[in-house]
């Protein structure tokens, strides 16, 4: 495959991104459906992705701007690994997958 195709995704791409970081600025909303954060966690969060690729399609990312996996700190990098394993278990659950990407 070359390419992948989500035809569902135009509209994001067809539409004007707001600024700044929506990692940054989803939390600090504070309506979390709205938000689309589904669970929160004292250095990281996970929040459905509004053009998914797939079913499932979950980010967890942390409250602080951080760049780059290897500048999280080691309780940040811990939390994200916990938060993970709470979503693979509820996926699960919920769509018995083949697999995961992380």
């Amino acid at each position: 495959m070359e390419r992948l195709w989500a035809p569902w995704r135009l509209a994001y791409v067809e539409i004007r991104q707001p600024e700044g970081c929506l990692f940054c600025t989803k939390p600090a909303q504070g309506d979390d459906e709205e938000q689309l954060i589904v669970l929160r966690g004292e250095r990281c969060f996970v929040l459905l992705n509004l053009y998914p690729y797939n079913n499932g399609h979950v980010m967890i990312a942390p409250y602080r701007h951080v760049g780059s996996l290897p500048d999280l700190t080691a309780e940040e990098g811990a939390e994200m690994i916990a938060l993970a394993q709470r979503m693979v278990r509820a996926l699960a659950h919920a769509y018995h997958p083949d697999g995961y990407n992380l």
